[in-house]
């Protein structure tokens, strides 16, 4: 009964000490994956990453050699190795070997690919040659001891992604069941590091062609506006000849003019007059991208804008046989801003008005409301559609009804809005929709008495 006793006792001791010995294995498997990992995590490239794992694994195992090879393209490329002896020539040189072309028939690292498991050899040859000589690899072998290699597959989702190579001191069927469980985990791991680090890599690298190509559309776009700003300097000064001889022609100061010469002259000043309007909206624009465009802080009537505008006007719009007016109070409405671009502002919404209205009238309205002075340039014309109205702001938009004007750069209500920006006021566009005219309304802020 106490032999029974003692042979149950034992086998149970037994039994127990084999489940330490496990659990201690599965612990210390753990906490070398754990470090394993929190090594893969700290690093966002590949090849410093691949580095510190091969390097933790060679000294833990006392591997010969560990080195780390990865699929780019149709080659398989070493990105780390370490080694655990002093006989490191070989280690030194494997991330500048050659690629392992994956169409090899030979190599065990692409063996382990296409098989999708851990192929063994004794021959580190089958492993490093063609990255590097036979003989160098032979002499590497010799020296630190390698008796057989293991070479693990590393694949995600059916994709190879590349291989860990182990080079023993013993046989490859020899590994310890901390070795196996590590070796395992390690796969799994490795892979999903790589992933990170490759994705991070591609990041960086489709972020760097992405500054380069800002830094060339930058290039680009200042030389454009500095085009822009000397070709438009350049037209300016004939444009304002030209308008002034055929005033003198219009005049009569040069000969009696004709009603057929005096259409055309017509024609030709309204023609180089809408030539001089698109070559100041260049103007602007380039000042406003290239930050230059200066604003002063006058004190202005908006009234006596209002009166001079449609005074200016006037005449278009008797012609095109429209009615333009300006009903504003008689007492000042004062506000601080730049007088001439305050006159360019109304000049494009009034221009525009009778641009864009086939029939009836255009009202300009001026008016204190609190602390601001609000003027609206109100037309019976083609309207604005709700399209219309997102992108009414924006450089070179132009409306569904620019079909019935006869030019429209798509930039005057653009630099109207940057205009009004930089004298701190704002402009909005309503309209009830399309042949139901529209309604542009100015705001700025009164000037102090």
């Amino acid at each position: 009964m106490a032999v029974a006793s003692r042979q149950l006792l034992d086998s149970v001791n037994r039994e127990l000490y084999a489940k330490n010995a496990e659990l201690a294995v599965r612990n210390k498997t753990m906490a070398l994956l754990r470090r394993l990992d929190a090594s893969a995590m700290t690093s966002l490239e590949v090849s410093p990453m691949a580095a510190e794992i091969v390097r933790i694994l060679a000294a833990e195992f006392n591997y010969r050699i560990i080195a780390i090879a990865l699929a780019e393209g149709r080659s398989l490329h070493w990105r780390a190795v370490a080694c655990a002896s002093s006989h490191d020539g070989l280690c030194a040189e494997v991330p500048t070997g050659r690629p392992i072309p994956l169409a090899s028939r030979t190599n065990a690292c692409v063996k382990a690919i296409r098989q999708g498991k851990i192929v063994r050899t004794k021959d580190l040859k089958d492993v490093f040659v063609p990255s590097y000589g036979a003989s160098r690899v032979t002499a590497f072998e010799t020296e630190s001891g390698v008796q057989s290699v293991l070479v693990l597959p590393l694949h995600s989702d059916q994709e190879a992604v590349g291989v860990i190579a182990v080079g023993l001191n013993r046989d490859g069927s020899d590994l310890t069941e901390y070795e196996r469980e590590t070796l395992d985990g390690l796969m799994s791991l490795i892979v999903i590091a790589i992933q990170k680090a490759q994705t991070y890599e591609s990041l960086q690298d489709a972020m760097e062609k992405l500054r380069a190509a800002n830094r060339k559309l930058k290039d680009l776009d200042a030389l454009k506006t500095e085009f822009l700003s000397i070709a438009s300097h350049q037209l300016r000064t004939p444009l304002a000849v030209t308008k002034g001889y055929v005033a003198m022609l219009e005049d009569g100061m040069v000969g009696k003019v004709n009603k057929k010469q005096h259409a055309a002259l017509e024609t030709l000043r309204t023609s180089t007059e809408s030539l001089i309007l698109l070559v100041n909206h260049l103007l602007d624009l380039t000042r406003i991208e290239s930050g230059r465009l200066a604003v002063r802080e006058d004190k202005v009537d908006v009234t006596e804008i209002c009166r001079w505008i449609t005074s200016f006007i006037g005449p278009k719009a008797k012609e095109a046989g429209l009615s333009l007016t300006c009903d504003a109070p008689k007492k000042p409405v004062t506000v601080l801003a730049d007088a001439d671009k305050l006159k360019e502002v109304f000049m494009n919404l009034v221009d525009n008005a009778v641009k864009y209205t086939a029939e009836g009238k255009v009202t300009v309205t001026v008016r204190a409301e609190g602390r601001q002075a609000v003027v609206e340039v109100k037309d019976t014309g083609y309207g604005l559609s709700e399209a219309d109205k997102r992108k009414l702001f924006q450089k070179f938009a132009r409306g569904s009804a620019s079909k019935n004007v006869k030019s429209s750069s798509g930039l005057g209500l653009y630099v109207v809005r940057k205009l009004m920006e930089a004298m701190h006021g704002s402009i909005e566009a309503e309209s009830e929709g399309a042949g139901k005219g529209s309604a542009f309304t100015v705001r700025l802020p009164l000037s102090r008495p």
